[in-house]
């Protein structure tokens, strides 16, 4: 929302945030902000008014705002009747009517899948091998149950539901009972999220200006996923279980037996030896011959070796868009369905 004169009204109900340059006097930036608590769950939606740029913003939580919880998920086809909601709370709160919410346009949107795995320690299983990919142009953050690949335009993260949902929200859901059941599923769901700005959201959908209903497709929102984990995350390398046999007779079948054998120890280093990638990357192998190997490992098929895990083929398996092992919606919290 862009009208100034509105814009003004609304900063009477946020509070004021600025710096100035205590040598000049001048203001380095300001910013009005409120974190209010709106649903019937009680969770926060952050409302910011800046002037460059200028405009009226608001960031939410859309399974949090209308299920309390983001365990589960939303489809995109109920945005709008949670936008509607949403929108008739927050012009009661601020005591103005806003502009509808189908002409606010969309500067960032979070999109998510959910992996549900039989047991705990499969779904810690699929998340130490997401742990291992990378691809370039992005910065790496790995911690002990998530990773994420940072960019300007586009973020993904994968992380373990169960930690993170413990830490942040158990202790807001009520009774303790639903928290509970709630973190029996969280335990075993690895988690896919792309965080896309409002530039890629363009060039991705090919419009000017993204507005909610050019997001409320399921279709839309499953090419977006499914584009991001295909031809970004497993870019150099599949989900394709296989033993160290298979992949040296592969290998040896489209390479000479120099290269085959190179490139065989440069996958088991790389992706199976922290201590060695560490030493790759930071100078002991030259990128450009880091990503020539990645390209000829993936252009002959290679997946994943399980070597020392048979049993995990079915795990890394179940990595993909759609999966059978996916749900959004877990209304029966009382069951632990598979």
């Amino acid at each position: 929302m862009k009208d100034t004169a509105v814009i003004e009204q609304l900063k009477g109900t946020l509070k004021r945030f600025r710096k100035d340059d205590l040598k000049t006097g001048k203001t380095e930036f300001e910013f009005f902000s409120s974190n209010i608590e709106l649903g019937s769950y009680h969770r926060t939606v952050a409302i910011k008014s800046t002037n460059v740029p200028l405009g009226f913003f608001i960031e939410f939580s859309a399974p949090k705002y209308i299920k309390g919880n983001n365990v589960e998920m939303i489809y995109s086809h109920d945005l709008p009747e949670i936008l509607e909601r949403l929108y008739t709370e927050l012009c009661a709160y601020m005591n103005y009517e806003l502009p509808h919410f189908s002409t606010w346009p969309l500067y960032r949107l979070d999109v998510c899948y959910n992996w549900i795995f039989k047991s705990d320690q499969e779904a810690t299983y699929a998340m130490d091998f997401l742990r291992r990919i990378d691809f370039p142009r992005k910065k790496k953050y790995t911690y002990d149950t998530s990773v994420m690949h940072k960019g300007s335009a586009y973020t993904i993260k994968f992380y373990a539901k169960g930690p993170e949902f413990k830490v942040h929200d158990f202790h807001k859901i009520e009774p303790t009972a639903t928290a509970t059941s709630l973190q029996s599923w969280a335990n075993r769901i690895v988690r896919f999220e792309v965080s896309l700005k409002r530039t890629y959201l363009q060039q991705f959908l090919g419009l000017d200006t993204i507005y909610f209903n050019d997001v409320t497709n399921d279709d839309t929102i499953m090419e977006i996923l499914k584009y991001y984990l295909e031809k970004k995350v497993f870019f150099y390398i599949n989900p394709n279980a296989m033993g160290d046999e298979k992949i040296k007779q592969i290998l040896f079948e489209n390479f000479t037996k120099t290269k085959a054998t190179r490139l065989y120890q440069f996958y088991k280093d790389f992706y199976f030896n922290d201590e060695m990638k560490n030493l790759f990357m930071i100078g002991g192998l030259n990128r450009s011959t880091i990503y020539r190997y990645k390209k000829d490992l993936n252009r002959v098929g290679i997946g994943v070796s399980i070597e020392k895990s048979p049993d995990s083929a079915s795990v890394l398996e179940q990595l993909i868009i759609p999966s059978h092992n996916s749900r959004f919606d877990l209304i029966d919290y009382s069951q632990r369905e598979v």
